[in-house]
């Protein structure tokens, strides 16, 4: 069984905060369970004794953790090609397989099986919202509404929408120091009242028209959530990139997103054709997720 990595379409950090969320399976990249007695794997064999001898597993009754630490000894590991510190959940993939295979029972009720992967996957991040390890588990698109996991089925588009890429920064980082400062800053009432104000209001109509197959919307408002990235999660975005997503905004014909924590890893680039996604890349590796 391979478990697919992930890509959030949108709601990176709010979704912590109660928006809305879209995460889409992403099949390029999986990992899958294989017994090897070489020691190197994407999570490497250690990785995996610890993760088994957790506390954070113990808490988990339909977790058989006894089982999950005598298949690590005798050589059990987890085959990944899913980038670590990329932003594409291999984490989550990882939790994924785990119940899967270990789970003595398993829910079948998304908001159940959401709560059981935040608890396992805050192993990893200090603090997760499940949505990653649900998405992988399921392998079907999940909208999170109102806190709620959904199925999601696209409408037909009634326009095209942007095509969308992930960008290769080049360099890997760690989410839970990026979510942690994150939290922080909302507990500052000026941070909070923009992110109400400005954020929140273009993200959910971003999302009504994605939901709605309506293309002329998304770029407007997607314009508002880049530019309001650009300016208030610099920390979130590589150095390198923060002049190519300000020439960006002013062009307009192409826009930058955080891809999950940012800091590094992967970042989404919309446009509207690929030969100006290809100019703003800037040679970086580019991987298609949407292309119409």
């Amino acid at each position: 069984m391979r478990y697919p990595a992930k890509v959030l379409l949108f709601g990176e950090y709010v979704v912590l905060v109660g928006a809305r969320a879209l995460s889409l399976p992403f099949e390029r990249f999986g990992g899958e369970w294989a017994w090897s007695i070489s020691s190197s794997s994407n999570f490497l064999r250690e990785t995996l004794r610890e993760f088994a001898r957790s506390r954070v597993l113990q808490q988990i009754p339909e977790i058989d953790v006894a089982a999950f630490q005598q298949d690590v000894t005798k050589g059990l590991v987890f085959f990944s090609d899913i980038p670590m510190g990329y932003g594409l959940g291999s984490s989550g993939a990882l939790c994924a397989a785990v119940y899967d295979r270990y789970a003595s029972s398993k829910a079948t009720e998304l908001t159940a099986l959401q709560r059981v992967f935040a608890q396992m996957e805050s192993y990893f991040h200090g603090k997760s919202s499940g949505l990653d390890p649900l998405t992988s588990y399921t392998r079907r698109p999940i909208l999170v509404q109102h806190g709620q996991p959904h199925f999601f089925e696209q409408r037909p588009w009634q326009l095209p929408p942007p095509q969308v890429f992930l960008l290769d920064t080049g360099q890997a980082r760690q989410t839970g120091p990026f979510v942690q400062e994150f939290l922080e800053k909302c507990r500052q009432q000026a941070f909070s009242a923009q992110i109400e104000r400005e954020l929140l209001p273009a993200h959910e109509a971003l999302i009504d028209a994605w939901l709605a197959g309506r293309g002329e919307d998304i770029w407007p408002n997607l314009g508002v959530v880049s530019a309001f990235q650009w300016k208030h999660f610099q920390p979130m975005i590589p150095s390198r990139w923060r002049q190519p997503w300000a020439q960006a905004l002013e062009n307009g014909e192409v826009l930058f997103k955080l891809c999950g924590a940012g800091g590094g890893g992967f970042l989404l680039i919309f446009g509207k054709e690929h030969s100006q996604v290809q100019k703003r890349a800037q040679n970086a590796p580019l991987i298609p997720v949407l292309t119409l």
